[in-house]
């Protein structure tokens, strides 16, 4: 599976797949999730059957009194992995650290992230046990407000499940998958 984030329009994305094709990088299933911004997408390209389809292209926040579009959008995906086997993916890309006249950067997302938190609050709640990986551009620190968000915290907290020798900080092996 490969999620990314920046990517062009449909046609990119399919000549992205051809060229990892000739390359022998086979991925039969994809999604392009376009949302508010008419030239950053979030896409996916997979080589397990995507079962089902949610993506997020509507979605909206408050901040200071005024309504904000979440800007890229989130691929919602369930990926059949074996037999009675599904993994969901949630796919974002989080605002940019690049100045905007109508809000701190920051507090978009942050607002952002709280719409994600949202969304992966209703997917828990909709069926405890899912296989949850949670992806993606956060354009922020593992410290800041909005990853904090997105990580949540209790029993639904997430965790980072990359090599210690990649993260900064070192994890418990019970907490690894």
């Amino acid at each position: 599976m490969l999620a990314l984030e920046e990517m062009g329009g449909t046609n990119a994305l399919l000549e992205l797949r051809a060229a990892l094709k000739t390359e022998g990088l086979d991925f039969p299933f994809w999604e392009h999730v376009q949302s508010f911004d008419t030239n950053i997408h979030v896409a996916v390209l997979s080589k397990l059957p995507i079962v089902a389809r949610r993506p997020h292209t509507n979605e909206f926040f408050l901040l200071d009194g005024k309504r904000f579009q979440v800007k890229r959008g989130f691929a919602e995906l369930d990926l059949q992995a074996a037999p009675g086997f599904t993994v969901t993916l949630l796919a974002a890309h989080l605002k940019s650290h690049l100045a905007t006249p109508d809000a701190d950067e920051a507090e978009e997302r942050l607002g952002e992230a709280k719409v994600l938190r949202g969304l992966i609050d209703a997917r828990l709640a909709q069926e405890p046990n899912a296989r949850l990986i949670v992806l993606g551009d956060f354009n922020d620190t593992k410290d800041s407000a909005a990853t904090k968000e997105i990580i949540g915290r209790g029993k639904t907290k997430l965790f980072d499940t990359r090599p210690p020798s990649v993260t900064a900080t070192p994890r418990p092996a019970s907490r690894r998958i």
